[in-house]
Parts: structure tokens; sequence; C-alpha cells
């Protein structure tokens, strides 16, 4: 950890935040791109302020027995460094937008006793004085010790020599101590709940900053408040979205009222920090063994659980209003083959095929929503957007917004792209205004001349063969996981609206401060006979025919997260029906019988180039050769 902050100090902080019961340190990690870092992928965005990034705090170790909870925060760590220090656009965003805290090692006293004598699967901390006069079972519980219900009989012991036992007094501890004190210091102090006891049927609402995740092993779960008994928080909708999003990548079932609510937990820190510091809390419980093997760790474990993790970091500025929006699966940037210098953006976006995973359960409420609005961003991400920025309103490719999924493009001119690395970001939203987690992706543009001729002085026949060539070179890099698309005959969604509802009756998006149809003026220094990335506003969302458009305001979104990478398959199945743990999705051509569905691949993180050279001539930039090649 210290040569991590040494070597990325524009990256990395290290501090220590307490002492063990033993006064072994305990160490705090916060990984953030800083205001004056150098990465070039930065471009034109600004690098937010501490005050104004979201917070992600991730705990490990509470229970010293589980080694893969902190090896699996150990590798996320190395995962955000490396994705920065070479330019991954998602990963940027991400921590140009939030704060990744991280307690590697909650309990390391534990953690001794644990390497030392692994046959003890020793759990607890190791504060002798509980009373437990056997030398295998004493200490305490931390994860039954936090400030909220503690002591209560069904989900914690008073019995010293206990796996559960919680202590002489809530955070008596001083492993909990170091949590209570940081998380003090991380998440917004006016948030807090002056009494949480008597406030916990009171929703925290949509608005909330900041993102708890603690995690433990094993059984493959992911759980939310409330812990201590069977019954729903009063931010179920927000909580059942983020987890099923979770569930989504990970596949893991839901350990949580109306799921798999396996025993009470009472006094720990998932519902204490929801209940008393007025954050989202979620938790993992990782793989099948305490000390898991190697193999299934790098295979099984790890892969889907580092995007869970991005997930959560994605959306830790308004977790429980971004988890409730539609998702950005994937995004491909094009040549157009049959317009000079045009790149064409392509992006498909949903509503409920990640929220409506889990096999077995009907969809969510927050899932069968329409899609109303999808916006491109060009390097600035939509959080930063000022008047001057440059965004379009992306068409649907069936000509109106009318489902839950929808595939959406937007032809960009290249040529007043300027070269070097630009930044994509793209944000979609639904017909309850929900606004999802943003997508980025990378291109790289670079501009080469040859040959400089001059008209007047050659023949037109080698004017015709030696013309100065402009070549530009655009580069696709992403690193998600993929999925395939296909293309089935639709099924009954029972979630999904009444047909009868058409979003095209209203505004999109409405902008109180300017009227929806003006446009974006081109600016005085720019020629209006040269294709420019100053485009007006498309036609009203009813036209069959997509154009780019601009929106004539700003508009204030949200920050990152990282999504599915979907390779495109237009090949129409014989199937009749999705498969059960796939949604019916909504139309993708005129052809009424056909529609969408996602199915997630084994495959993860495969890494995308789609590399493409458009040669134009300065003298006649109307005559291009394309060549065009696509690696996987």
């Amino acid at each position: 950890m210290t040569d991590l902050a040494a070597t990325y100090p524009h990256l990395v902080t290290m501090e220590t935040i307490g002492q063990s019961y033993n006064k072994r340190d305990i160490y705090a990690l916060n990984i953030t791109a800083s205001p004056n870092n150098n990465n070039s992928n930065n471009n034109n965005s600004t690098i937010r302020s501490s005050s104004s990034k979201g917070k992600l705090l991730l705990t490990s170790g509470i229970h010293a027995r589980e080694y893969t909870p902190t090896e699996l925060v150990a590798r996320f760590i190395d995962r955000l460094i490396d994705g920065y220090n070479n330019q991954d656009a998602q990963i940027t965003s991400i921590l140009q937008h939030t704060e990744i805290h991280t307690i590697i090692h909650v309990n390391p006293d534990g953690r001794y006793m644990a390497e030392q004598f692994p046959n003890s699967y020793w759990r607890k901390n190791m504060n002798p004085k509980g009373g437990c006069n056997n030398n295998d079972f004493y200490g305490v519980d931390i994860n039954r010790n936090f400030d909220f219900l503690w002591g209560h009989a069904s989900g914690a012991s008073s019995n010293p020599c206990s796996d559960e036992y919680h202590g002489s007094g809530p955070n008596s501890e001083p492993e909990t101590q170091a949590i209570v004190n940081y998380a003090n210091r991380v998440f917004p102090e006016s948030q807090r709940r002056s009494d949480p006891e008597k406030q916990m049927n009171d929703a925290l609402g949509d608005e909330i900053m900041g993102m708890y995740m603690d995690i433990h092993s094993t059984g493959e779960f992911i759980y939310y408040p409330w812990g201590h008994a069977d019954k729903n928080s009063p931010d179920d909708d927000a909580y059942q979205a983020i987890a099923r999003k979770m569930s989504f990548k990970n596949g893991y079932d839901l350990w949580a009222s109306g799921f798999d609510f396996l025993y009470p937990v009472s006094g720990d820190s998932s519902d204490y920090m929801y209940a008393v510091m007025g954050v989202a809390s979620m938790g993992l419980e990782l793989g099948f063994n305490f000390y898991e093997n190697c193999d299934t760790f790098e295979k099984d474990v790890l892969p889907p659980n580092l995007d869970v993790l991005l997930y959560a970091a994605s959306i830790a500025s308004r977790p429980f209003s971004l988890a409730k929006g539609p998702d950005v699966l994937d995004v491909r940037v094009d040549f157009n083959n049959n317009v000079d210098g045009e790149i064409v953006v392509t992006a498909v976006v949903s509503d409920g095929v990640m929220v409506n995973s889990l096999s077995g359960e009907p969809d969510h409420q927050t899932g069968g929503q329409d899609i109303v609005k999808v916006v491109l961003y060009l390097d600035v991400h939509p959080d930063d957007v000022q008047d001057e920025d440059l965004a379009w309103e992306m068409s649907p490719l069936d000509g109106e917004f009318d489902s839950s999924e929808e595939i959406v493009e937007v032809s960009l001119s290249m040529r007043e792209l300027s070269p070097g690395r630009h930044t994509l970001h793209v944000q979609a939203i639904d017909f309850d205004r929900y606004l999802g987690p943003v997508k980025s992706i990378s291109i790289e543009v670079a501009k080469e001349e040859s040959i400089s001729i001059s008209p007047s002085k050659e023949p037109a026949s080698l004017l015709e063969s030696q013309q100065p060539n402009l070549t530009t070179t655009l580069t696709l890099t992403t690193s998600e996981p993929s999925g395939n698309l296909s293309v089935t005959s639709p099924s009954p969604n029972p979630s999904q609206s009444s047909p009868t509802t058409n979003i095209t009756t209203i505004s999109p998006l409405p902008n109180p401060s300017q009227p929806p149809n003006t446009t974006l003026e081109q600016p005085e220094n720019s020629t209006t006979t040269s294709p420019s990335l100053y485009v007006s506003q498309s036609p009203p969302l009813t036209t069959t025919t997509p154009s780019p458009t601009l929106p004539p305001t700003k508009i204030t979104l949200s920050p990152t997260t990282p999504i599915t990478n979907v390779p495109w398959n237009t090949t129409t199945s014989d199937s009749s029906s999705p498969p059960t743990n796939s949604p019916t999705a909504g139309q993708i051509s005129n052809n009424p019988s056909l529609s969408l569905q996602y199915t997630p691949t084994e495959d993860v993180r495969v890494n995308n180039s789609f590399i493409a050279a458009v040669s134009c001539s300065r003298l006649t930039l109307a005559t291009c050769a394309l060549i065009y090649w696509v690696f996987y």
C-alpha cells in the first residue's frame, strides 16, 4: 500500500485511521484523480474537487478468516490504477468524479491469527476482556459491534465465546471506531440521522450521495438493509435496483427480505451506514470457502466482482437515483461508408435488461419504463456540461422512442476533431425522468499530411495521381464484459408499460429556461460551408429519419458506470421467445415481429479495437478511399 501511494501520488493517498486492539495500524487508501495530474485522457474534462465528487467506501477483512474479500479489494485498486494509467475512458471518468476509499484489513490482529493458525479459522478481533476463558474463542465480532440496534438478541450474542459476540458496548472496539470515524469524514454530515432508531422508517430519498460496501465470504450473496430483521427498508425500490443490477454482473442471489433472508444480523456495519450515516449500503458474500482456491478465485470470483465494484463506483454520486435509470449496455463507433469524413456512434440502451435479470423473479418496477432520450457528449462528462460544450441527442433506429430497450445512433463529422484522444460519454433517460449511469469510451484521432502540390503548376493527370493526403486514424478502445445481441420474436412482458402509452406526446426532457425547438448557434469563427460538429437540433422524436442533434441548453446529468460491451449481431433467430433470464426488449427495426434481447456470455473483459483510416485529398475532400479493419 505504501508503494502504491509513493508511486502514484496523483491517484493514491494513504493514511493511518486507527489501531487494532494489539496496536497494529489500520490503513485507508483513497483512490481518485487529483486536479494536478497529467493524464492525457483528461482532454477538456475538468477534474472535480473533493467536495463535489461521489464517495464510495469499501471495507474488507472484518472477519479475519475470510481471505477472498481483502484480495478482491486489493485487485480492484490495481485495476483502477492500471485503467487510469492506460487511459481507460470508463475508469478515468469514474476517478475524475468519484473518491474510492478502501480499508482492506479492518481486523489486522485477527488476520495475523488466521494466517499463523489457519486451522483456528479465526473470525473475531483479539480483545480478550469479554470474559471468555477459552483461548480459541475469545474476541469481539466487529460486525456485531456497531451502534445501531446494538445488542439485539435476534442478530448477535452476549456470550463472549460466541462467534457473534457483540462486545461490551456499541462501538466499543478500536477497529469499529476506526471505521466510524473515517466514515464521518468521508460522507456528508448533512445526511446523518440525529435519532436513527426513531427515523428508521423514513426514506432517505433519491438524491442522497455516497455508497458503502462491506465485503465478506462465503455463499455468493448480495445483501442490503435491513439486516437486523426480515423486513424491507423504506428505500427498498432503490436497493432492489442496485442489487439486481449487481446480480446481473456476478450472478449472485439476493440476501434480503422477499428473497433469501437467511438470518438476522444486528449491530452490523451495513445497517449502521444506512441508518446512521444516511448513505446507500450494500454487502457481498463471495465464493464458497473462507480460504478460497486460487484457481476458483481467479476464474469465478474476481472477474465478475471487479465489475460489481466498478458499477458501485459509477453510481456513488447518487446511487438511489442512478440505479433506477436506464443502462447504456454498449457504445460502438464506425465509419459512415456513404458520407465522407463521418463517424457513426451507435448505442444500446435498456431500462430493464440488467434490473430484470434475476431468474425466477418478477420484473422490478423500475425496469419497465420507455427510454425517452439518449445524449452523446464529446470530451465533457454530463455532470460538467456548460453551454459551449458539444452534445447530441441520439435517434432511435426504428424512428421513435417507444420501448424500454432501444438502439440509437448519431453521425458526427471528423473533420473538425482535433488530433489526439477524445472521450465520448453516453447517458440515457427513461419515462420516469430517471437518468442512468454514464458509459464512456475513447477514440484516437491522428492526422498526417503528405505531398504538397500547387494545382496551378501541375497538369490535371499529375494532380489526380499525386494529390496530398490527409490521413485520419480512429481507434476505439474499451475493456468491458461482452455479451451477445440477437433478434427474436417478442413475448409478453407484464412489466412493460401499456401499449396505449406513447411517450412522444410529451417533451422528453423539458428545459424550463429555453423552448425545446431552439438550436445551438454556430460560433462566429466557424464557417458554414464546411462540415461542423455544431449541428442544430433534430426534428421531433416522432421522426423516422435519425439525425444528429444538440440539446439547446446545459443538461446536468450524472456520473459514469462500467457497462457491458455488446458485440453486434443482427442475425434473425429462430427462437420464438427469449431465455427465461432475459426480458423481452423493444423493437429495433420497422418489422414489429422483431425485438432485441441481451444474453450475457462467460467471456468477460474483451478488448475491442476498431481501426480505420480515411485518406482525403486536400484539393478534393469529397473523394475518399476507406480502409476498415475490426480486430477482436
